[in-house]
């Protein structure tokens, strides 16, 4: 079969890019010297199949890069041993290992704050480092690796109103940085609600009468991954809205209990006065 070019480079030869000098050691393995990353093609031929087009391989990575000096694993009694094994790796060494080139990327800025980090969750979980593409190619499939761990998620997605995860017009990264965010929830934005208004403009304002609540945050309403309730609403209508507000009468003690929006359509917030001052929230 045919290999890519450095799997016959010499053992010292520097196709390597520069390691960050604080995460050397959880590649290094006393004792032990590079052999060439053609000395592990004997025995893992399959993997060879699928890394020599790998991204890691087209920045001229080899073996011994990731997984340490292999003449200790090659050699006897020793080929079973002495080698980076990420397969039960804990996840400080395991992600020591990936940060060892990738520490400098502004993607991962956030990492050591994030909760991913804090929960011991490890590259490798999310990543395929052998694979042509490391980041997982469709949005499907980053959704199906978000929802293989976020359960209760993936139940709120699969209720009747949801954002178009599931059908994947949307992906979880869309709103999640995975490796970290300066918010709460790993939030690609300082706050839930300049989130949402990124594509849920018409409802941001500012309105001359803002409704307090949407003010506050969008999820004292509407639940972010989904719901039983239009509009992905954490109550129907009208007890989302009595929670608040007493409710209109019809001039007995009976209350009216229609959908509450049918007549205060602009409840997000509104410019048009009532006739005795404030707003009612409508358009007109």
């Amino acid at each position: 079969m045919l290999f890519p070019a450095w799997a016959f480079s010499s053992p010292n030869s520097p196709v390597a890019p520069e390691r960050d000098q604080a995460f050397t050691k959880y590649v290094e393995i006393p004792g032990a010297e590079k052999v060439g990353a053609k000395q592990c093609s004997g025995c893992h031929e399959e993997i060879f199949k699928t890394f020599r087009r790998a991204t890691h391989s087209m920045q001229d990575l080899d073996c011994e890069d990731c997984h340490g000096a292999g003449s200790l694993h090659a050699s006897g009694e020793e080929k079973y041993g002495k080698i980076v094994k990420f397969k039960g790796l804990k996840a400080e060494n395991s992600n020591g290992v990936c940060l060892g080139c990738h520490s400098g990327s502004q993607h991962l800025q956030n990492w050591m704050s994030g909760r991913h980090q804090a929960r011991d969750v490890r590259c490798v979980d999310c990543h395929r480092i052998h694979a042509k593409e490391a980041v997982l190619e469709t949005r499907s499939q980053q959704n199906q690796r978000c929802v293989a761990c976020h359960r209760k998620q993936a139940a709120e997605g699969n209720l009747p109103y949801h954002h178009p995860v599931r059908e994947a017009k949307m992906g979880c990264a869309d709103c999640h940085d995975p490796h970290g965010g300066t918010a709460a929830n790993n939030l690609r934005a300082d706050s839930l609600n300049d989130l949402c208004f990124q594509c849920h403009a018409e409802f941001q304002g500012p309105f001359a009468f803002q409704h307090a609540p949407v003010v506050e945050s969008c999820a004292k309403c509407h639940a972010s991954h989904g719901s039983m309730h239009r509009n992905m609403l954490k109550v129907s209508e009208p007890m989302l809205c009595l929670q608040c507000h007493s409710a209109h009468h019809n001039g007995t003690t009976i209350s009216l209990l229609n959908r509450c929006t049918s007549c205060h359509s602009s409840i997000h917030g509104s410019d048009v006065p009532s006739a005795t001052g404030g707003s009612i929230f409508i358009d007109k």
